[in-house]
């Protein structure tokens, strides 16, 4: 049975934390229930009034069974600690009946489109039967959007039982919460070699590991000269280390307009933002130790998963008014 994600209500009423939609279905019941009711005042016939009774005893039970189905009904979710946007990730739901005797049918479970567009969540859930004291449980996908704390708080739990006249629905709290890193994409990584201003990016390399030495080359760095080599020999002779891994980068996060003082764009706070968190898993995947320096905040320099996410988890929470909170928490 599909869920009930594209029907057309014909007619919507709220109340209590119910939500009852009237299907097309149902409204075609009922405009035949009008029908045997007007026929039954008209003609006075007794067999129309019972047919006239019955059909009202239908919307009734229709009304009493689908709350039953719906009352003591827990749900649970869990999802993974951190996330990547663009990415589909198991959330795992928990639906538990607390009802003593009876059991709960035909109930689909589906989460609410975030107005914010930060997530989604698919398919709805169908559970066939919900036993009395019983817990089932099954897995959807959700698919982040934008980094940052992901926290959904309710879970719609509907139904159409028992004739499909009415798909009654009631918001349950399931509050699960996630952390969104930073998309990940493919960038160019530094030469081990380069060495760049302070500001610009990734700025140089540390260690000792030498892969050779060489001429002073107009261009170079002093900081890159192997003195002691130079003094034997009489000519400046420079460090070259070996490309890849095993080297120290810092990475320079700049979020602050110079001229402004202020935030930059929110599409440049983005793409630099996925720029340094991507630099920084590669560099990392690759070997490098990897330090992130930004206006207010600087990371040692380390090559470790712990250390990794800390960095990822910095970049997920920047926000347009990150430094004002920032000032405010510092003050």
């Amino acid at each position: 049975m599909n869920p009930p994600n594209e029907y057309k209500p014909v007619f919507t009423v709220s109340f209590y934390n119910r939500t009852l939609h009237l299907t097309r279905e149902g409204g075609g019941f009922i405009f035949l229930v009008f029908g045997v009711g007007l026929g039954a005042i008209n003609t006075g016939n007794n067999l129309l009034y019972l047919i006239l009774a019955m059909c009202c005893s239908f919307i009734a039970v229709s009304g009493i069974l689908s709350e039953h189905t719906l009352r003591n009904i827990r749900i649970r979710a869990s999802l993974p600690k951190t996330i990547y946007p663009g990415d589909a990730y198991p959330i795992q739901i928990q639906v538990h009946n607390d009802k003593k005797r009876s059991s709960s049918y035909s109930c689909y479970v589906e989460f609410p489109p975030d107005s914010q567009g930060r997530y989604r969540v698919e398919p709805a859930l169908y559970f066939f039967q919900i036993p009395a004291r019983t817990t089932v449980e099954k897995t959807a996908l959700l698919t982040a959007r934008k980094r940052g704390r992901l926290r959904i708080r309710y879970a719609q739990l509907r139904t159409r039982f028992p004739f499909g006249f009415f798909i009654k629905t009631r918001l349950v709290p399931v509050d699960v919460e996630t952390l969104v890193f930073p998309v990940i994409k493919d960038v160019e990584l530094p030469d081990p070699t380069d060495i760049a201003e302070e500001g610009e990016g990734v700025i140089s390399q540390r260690g000792d590991d030498l892969f050779a030495l060489r001429e002073f080359r107009p261009g170079d760095t002093l900081s890159a000269v192997h003195w002691k080599s130079s003094a034997k020999t009489g000519n400046l002779r420079v460090k070259e280390f070996a490309h890849g891994g095993f080297h120290s980068f810092t990475l320079f996060l700049n979020v602050i307009n110079p001229e402004t003082q202020r935030m930059v764009a929110s599409d440049i706070l983005e793409r630099r933002i996925s720029e340094t968190a991507s630099l920084a898993y590669h560099l990392m995947r690759r070997g490098d130790e990897v330090r992130l320096k930004t206006h207010d905040h600087e990371s040692p320099s380390a090559n470790s998963e712990a250390h990794l996410e800390s960095i990822l988890t910095y970049l997920a929470l920047v926000t347009p008014d990150f430094r004002t909170k920032t000032t405010e928490n510092n003050g």
